[in-house]
């Protein structure tokens, strides 16, 4: 059972832990992603699309598609961007 500490899921340990899950580069992707969805979204997106044997060349791929299809999305709903994604 998941204790909350660095380690138990791969999103948490990006999000909060702020450690290197993939590479920099997916990581830095993945924290975006979270701010252009919701947790329950982002996590059902992980999930679905990279999961526990995702590996950082699966992880990069699907968070690069990811990351575009969301910023689009929030740019078509006239949603305000984080100063990063504008």
């Amino acid at each position: 059972m998941a204790n909350g500490k660095p380690g138990d899921h791969p999103i948490t340990d990006i999000l909060y832990w702020k450690l290197q899950v993939y590479s920099a580069e997916t990581d830095a992707l993945i924290r975006s992603i979270a701010t252009l969805c919701s947790s329950n979204e982002l996590y059902a997106w992980w999930n679905e699309e990279i999961g526990w044997g995702g590996d950082a060349a699966l992880a990069e791929q699907k968070s690069r598609v990811r990351y575009d299809e969301l910023l689009m999305r929030a740019k078509q709903s006239g949603s305000e961007l984080p100063e990063a994604d504008a």
